[in-house]
C-alpha cells in the first residue's frame, strides 16, 4: 500500500474555493438549467427504481445521444457514458502504456496521471499553439481538447489525422463543441483508434449532474465498458441529459447568447491592447506575462471577480452580460 503523504501529493488538490462575487473560473454556463425542464424530469422519475441498481447506460439515453450525434454510421456499440467526462478521461488512462497530452492543455490530464501513477510524456504546443511533432506508439493514449483549453482555439483537422497516422490512440475532448458547432467524429468512419468525449456539464448547464460521454469504435466502447465501473451514471442524472437533448431549441438559444458575448468580450479586449486568443469555447483567453498578469489579477480580486490563472495567462469565463461588462471594465482601465 503506498504511503498516503504519497498519494496525496499525486492526488487531486481538492480545495474549496469562496463563491462570492463574480465567480469566472470553471467555465459553467451562465444559465440554470430550464425551471420547466426540472419538473419535466422529476415528473418522469420513478420511485421504484430509486432504490434498484440502474442501467448505465440507459438504451434510452444512447438513443437520444446517437440522435444528437445524427451520425448513420453509429450504433448503440459506439456509444457509452460516464460520471461527467473526467471519469472516461481518467478510465481511458488506465487501459494504456502512457499518456501524451501537449501543454498548455486540460490541466486534469497531468493531474489524473500523476494520481494514477502512469507514465506520461507532456510536450508544449509550438508556436503559433500548434501540435508538435512527436513520435508515438500503440500503447500511447493522446489527448488532445479542441477546442483547446485554457486558450480555446482550434485544432486544424490536418492536425488530429496527423496523429492518428501515428498509431496511437487519440482522445479528442470535445467538451466545448457545443460553442464551435465543428467535430471530428466524422473521423470514426476512417479511425479506429479514435475517441471522441463530450460532456454535458457546459452548453446544457448539468454540470451538478456529472455526466457525459464517449463515441469510439466497438472494441474500445466494449472495452471501457468492462473497464469503468459498473453502474456509474445515476438513474436522475440520465433523465436529466436526455430531456436536455428533447429540448435543444431552449439550449441553442443559450449558446448563441454566450457566443455573441465571447466575440464582443474578445472585441473589446483587443481595442484595448491586450493580447486574446482566437477562443471558440464559452471563455478568452488573454495572454500576458507575468507583471502584468499579476497586476490584472489583483484589480479582479479585489473587486471579487474570480478567473482562472495559468502560467500563459488568465482564462476568463463567458459569463451574464453584466458580468462581462464588469471584466471588460475593470480590465480596461489597466
Amino acid at each position: 500500500m503506498r504511503p498516503l503523504e504519497l498519494i496525496k501529493r499525486r492526488a487531486y488538490p481538492y480545495e474549496t474555493e469562496e463563491r462570492e462575487g463574480t465567480y469566472l473560473a470553471l467555465n459553467e454556463n451562465p444559465f440554470p438549467f430550464p425551471e420547466e425542464l426540472v419538473e419535466e424530469v422529476f415528473r418522469r422519475v420513478e420511485t421504484e427504481k430509486l432504490k434498484t441498481y440502474y442501467d448505465s447506460p440507459n438504451r434510452e439515453l444512447l438513443r437520444a445521444i446517437l440522435g444528437y450525434l445524427d451520425r448513420g454510421f453509429l450504433s448503440f456499440e459506439n456509444v457509452s457514458i460516464g460520471n461527467g467526462a473526467d471519469e472516461i478521461i481518467y478510465v481511458t488512462m488506465l487501459m494504456f502504456d502512457r499518456v501524451v497530452f501537449f501543454p498548455p492543455t486540460y490541466s486534469c490530464y497531468k493531474v489524473f496521471a500523476k494520481a494514477l501513477g502512469v507514465k506520461y510524456l507532456e510536450i508544449p504546443l509550438k508556436e503559433g499553439l500548434k501540435v508538435p511533432d512527436v513520435t508515438l506508439g500503440e500503447g500511447d493514449v493522446v489527448f488532445l481538447p479542441n477546442p483547446n483549453n485554457p486558450t480555446g482555439h482550434v485544432f486544424e483537422r490536418e492536425e488530429v489525422v496527423k496523429l492518428l497516422e501515428k498509431g496511437a490512440f487519440v482522445v479528442l475532448d470535445e467538451a466545448y463543441y457545443e460553442f464551435h458547432g465543428e467535430s471530428c467524429v466524422d473521423l470514426l468512419k476512417r479511425f479506429e483508434n479514435l475517441a471522441v468525449v463530450r460532456t454535458f456539464s457546459k452548453a446544457f448547464s448539468l454540470a451538478a449532474q456529472r455526466i457525459g460521454y464517449v463515441v469510439s469504435s466497438r472494441d474500445f466502447i466494449d472495452a471501457y465498458n468492462r473497464v469503468r465501473l459498473p453502474f456509474n451514471v445515476s438513474y436522475v442524472s440520465q433523465i436529466f441529459a436526455k430531456v436536455a437533448l428533447e429540448h435543444l431549441e431552449i439550449f441553442e438559444e443559450r449558446i448563441r447568447f454566450v457566443v455573441r458575448e465571447r466575440e464582443r468580450m474578445k472585441e473589446r479586449l483587443r481595442e484595448k491592447g491586450f493580447n486574446v486568443t482566437d477562443s471558440r469555447a464559452n471563455f478568452v483567453f488573454i495572454t500576458l506575462a507575468e507583471e502584468e498578469k499579476e497586476r490584472a489579477l489583483e484589480l479582479l480580486r479585489k473587486n471579487r471577480v474570480v478567473v482562472r490563472n495559468f502560467k500563459e495567462g488568465i482564462r476568463i469565463t463567458v459569463g451574464k452580460k453584466e458580468e462581462n461588462d464588469l471584466v471588460l471594465e475593470l480590465l480596461g482601465g489597466m
